[in-house]
């Protein structure tokens, strides 16, 4: 998630952003986390990675949105395409305190 944020960030620097069009660089950079989290759900057995896959999901959707219709306004495809980062983030947080919780009372229980 840190290295698709830092390459959004970066292609958005290098190439500049509108949202008036299907942004290629960030289209590709979600593809690519998309497919990581996939292999990351696939392999793991907590449920955030599940979580995290489906939000990634519907921030391709958008994209994909945009090139089926690209009169779409700027600010609902912009908006769109930055909103689904936010309840990513949600579930690893939860997922990690989780975790933690469960790792701290499996030590207290084996003493």
């Amino acid at each position: 998630m840190i290295f698709g944020s830092l390459s959004t960030l970066a292609v958005a620097r290098a190439f500049g952003t509108s949202w008036s069009g299907l942004e290629v660089g960030i289209f590709a950079i979600d593809i690519v986390g998309l497919f990581a989290l996939l292999c990351l759900t696939i392999k793991s057995d907590r449920f955030w990675p599940m979580w995290a896959t489906a939000f990634q999901l519907l921030a391709v959707t958008i994209h994909t949105a945009m090139m089926v219709d690209p009169q779409i306004t700027p600010w609902a495809f912009g908006t769109g395409a930055v909103f689904w980062a936010y309840p990513m983030l949600l579930a690893l947080a939860i997922g990690s305190r989780e975790h933690a919780s469960f790792a701290r009372g499996r030590k207290i229980e084996s003493g």
